[in-house]
């Protein structure tokens, strides 16, 4: 309420300042810039300053202003950058449209043009601002914010210092109450950073209030050293720098009006509750004890990323000068078995060439396999050498030592690479809880309704229940709650008691966790629901089917469908293809990007035993809000996708999870509307298009048409002979 009549005083004041014929901006220009929620109150007291300044006027400011508020209704899509754009040109063009007619030369026509651009930069400025301040990031260490802060306060007070009356100028009014107020909350430098801009903007509106003007800027600036005092005391501080500074000014003609503001601008100050305002700041700190976790999260992200880069660095340059090479093997054995002997000087002085190319023949012949005995040496070699036995040794002591060195250097650099690519994936999980963090700041404006979740929770078996509600980019509600023990109804009955008790529609809540931790997690209604049905044929006489399936919701709107085929068939593959869904879906219901959980399942079967672990991996994510959809393979067989008349493939080609190196898993991305049809396979089902196309041209469930796919794929040619996993997804509302 406080907020709403700060923004309805704001535009009444700039709309009693505006002028048809100055470049001074006008109160919808604030409308144009505010969001939806505070432009309204700005808008209704803009509207009682139009009509205060007659009806000509009136008809005028009221058209301004129903054209900034007509462009509320434009979509920002959650973009800062549409909504900064939208403001700037919607105030443009209210400026210009209601003035254009009273318009009569060039030189208004130039004025007018002005006074539209400075219409727009202010609402550009206003809603820069805004956003900054509700990201917790209003800070004059940038450069953008400071020029700003500065634009919109000499706009604004060359609107308001056109608010001359008899007693009291409105414009050093209202400034002396701003720069004690701005620094008793935010400091000197901000009271500079307003002061200083708003000084140049009376000087704008009136030429001669620029002394006076300046006179209470330096005042309520000076006031600052009395800050340890008291507000009584930095209030009376205030009147006697004013009334030292009109003296010394000597502008003895308007003094009396000046300790009129100055007094007046005193009493408002003392009397506004600062210590409330301030309070009400520190119950509100967790936004940012929540940017400071996001920026410790970041920070640590760096950290691993330069370990990783390190250590990739550092083996790089050991590996070049320390790792043994097979030439050096000649050499080593020359220095071991030669060196004491008396002949050491002839055959490797002047029969140099002759002998290191005979133990370079020697290690060759090692490396092909065969074994090295005495007579392996060269016929004039073996007259000349009197050690025949010892140079055998030697060069075959230090091929075993090459080869052993070899393999540890590559069992060390997969240990390496392994190491490097889990830091890699574990930083991009601190970099996404990171930004996550930035996302909390909004939390805690919902206390009530959480607490009323809480409530339902421990009332329906979870206990020790701590919610939080948000909203995203759509404004839509989020739940995320997190209980010591799982609630004891169902999932569905859960969504229908939370629901009531926030009296919205929610989707069926996801509920992730055990060993004495649980998340629950759901969001409202959204547009598309889906049915999803599965079938599997085991190949043969197998029991178990090699292949795995697992779809689940991650609680902001979006479905994931996993289908993954382990190596081989029966058991054996499906204990692979279990554990990649298994750490999938765990991952990623617990907000890890998928990216960063598609690396850590192959990196666990790549660990997972000292066997060929690979299992393929296909992942269907569909947003249930926009109906976009992305398809994600490794290794995969192909999707197929019914929209309207048409059958679309989804076929990428991507190693399988557990190959070793970098997953880089493509993508397919396209959109699904009620109706549409998307199956899945795995490699088992060899299935025919033109069949298929028919068949998804049916209304069927899909758990009867994922049945009827499976089995015509075992009856074709091959289908007996892997495992078979069909998956029919069918989009509705």
């Amino acid at each position: 309420m406080k907020n709403n009549l700060i923004w309805a005083i704001g535009g009444f004041a700039l709309e009693l300042g505006a002028s048809e014929l100055s470049a001074a901006p006008a109160s919808f220009a604030l409308v144009a810039g505010l969001s939806r929620r505070r432009a309204v109150p700005a808008l209704f007291g803009a509207a009682a300053g139009a009509l205060l300044r007659g009806f000509s006027g009136a008809l005028s400011g009221i058209a301004a202003l129903i054209i900034a508020m007509a462009a509320k209704i434009i979509p920002d899509f959650g973009s800062t950058k549409i909504r900064a754009a939208s403001s700037f040109f919607s105030a443009m063009l209210a400026c210009f449209f209601s003035r254009i007619s009273k318009t009569s030369g060039v030189s208004e026509l130039l004025l007018l043009i002005i006074a539209s651009f400075a219409a727009g930069i202010f609402a550009l400025g206003v809603s820069v601002l805004e956003t900054a301040a509700e990201e917790k990031r209003l800070s004059l260490s940038e450069p953008k914010i400071r020029a700003f802060v500065g634009i919109i306060s000499a706009l604004a007070f060359f609107s308001l210092g056109r608010l001359d009356y008899t007693y009291i100028n409105i414009g050093r009014l209202l400034l002396g109450i701003t720069l004690l107020c701005v620094c008793d909350i935010k400091g000197t430098a901000w009271s500079a950073a307003i002061g200083l801009p708003a000084v140049f903007g009376l000087c704008a509106a009136n030429p001669e209030m620029g002394a006076a003007g300046a006179c209470l800027a330096f005042s309520a600036g000076a006031a600052c050293a009395f800050s340890k005092r008291g507000k009584i005391t930095r209030a009376v501080g205030f009147v006697f720098i004013a009334a030292v500074g009109t003296l010394i000014s000597h502008n003895d003609e308007g003094s009396w009006r000046i300790m009129i503001e100055a007094a007046a601008a005193t009493v408002a100050y003392a009397a506004l509750p600062f210590e409330r305002l301030k309070k009400a700041e520190n119950d509100f700190s967790d936004g940012a004890a929540s940017l400071i976790i996001g920026e410790r999260l970041n920070f640590a992200a760096d950290a691993l990323e330069g370990v990783g880069a390190g250590i990739s660095a550092a083996a790089e340059t050991l590996d070049r000068k320390y790792c043994l090479n097979i030439e050096e093997i000649s050499d080593r054995a020359a220095e071991r078995s030669c060196r004491s002997c008396p002949k050491s000087m002839i055959c490797w002085g002047s029969e140099y060439e002759r002998f290191h190319g005979e133990f370079a023949r020697l290690v060759m012949q090692l490396r092909t396999g065969f074994e090295l005995t005495e007579n392996s040496l060269s016929g004039e070699c073996a007259e000349e050498c009197v050690n025949p036995a010892g140079v055998v040794g030697a060069i075959t002591a230090e091929y075993s030592r090459y080869i052993s060195a070899m393999s540890d250097e590559r069992r060390i650099r997969e240990l390496r690479r392994i190491y490097t690519d889990r830091l890699s994936a574990t930083e991009e999980i601190l970099r996404a809880m990171g930004g996550s963090g930035f996302e909390l700041k909004a939390l805690g404006k919902y206390r009530e309704a959480e607490k009323r979740v809480e409530k339902a929770l421990s009332e329906n078996g979870a206990e020790f229940p701590q919610a939080f509600i948000s909203r995203d980019n759509r404004k839509k509600l989020r739940i995320e709650a997190y209980c010591a023990s799982e609630p004891r109804v169902g999932r569905e009955k859960l969504g229908q008691i939370l629901g009531k008790t926030l009296g919205k529609e929610l989707e069926v809540p996801e509920i992730t966790g055990g060993c004495g931790r649980y998340r629950i997690t759901s969001c409202e209604a959204l547009p598309l629901a889906v049915k999803v049905g599965a079938y599997q044929l085991p190949q043969g006489q197998n029991e178990v089917c090699g292949d795995c399936c697992e779809s689940f919701t991650d609680g902001k709107g979006s479905l994931y469908i996993v289908l993954s085929d382990g190596m081989g068939t029966g058991s054996r593959a499906r204990v692979d293809s279990a554990i990649a869904c298994s750490v999938l879906s765990k991952l990623i219901k617990a907000g890890i990007p998928l990216p960063s959980a598609l690396e850590t399942a192959n990196t666990t079967l790549l660990v997972k035993s000292a066997d060929e672990s690979f299992a393929t991996m296909d992942i269907l994510k569909i947003n249930l809000e926009s109906g976009e959809c992305a398809v994600y393979k490794a290794g995969a067989a192909t999707t197929y996708i019914k929209t309207s008349d048409r059958l679309m493939r989804a076929a990428l080609e991507s190693p399988p999870a557990g190959t070793g190196g970098k997953m880089n898993v493509p993508a397919q991305k396209f959109r699904v509307k009620c109706g549409d049809v998307i199956v899945m396979t795995t490699d088992g089902a060899v299935i025919d298009e033109k069949w298929l196309a028919r068949e998804l041209s049916k209304p069927s469930d899909p758990a009867e048409l994922s049945e009827r796919i499976a089995k015509a794929a075992r009856s074709a040619e091959n289908g007996a002979r892997d495992d078979i996993s069909v998956v029919a997804v069918s989009v509705g509302r």
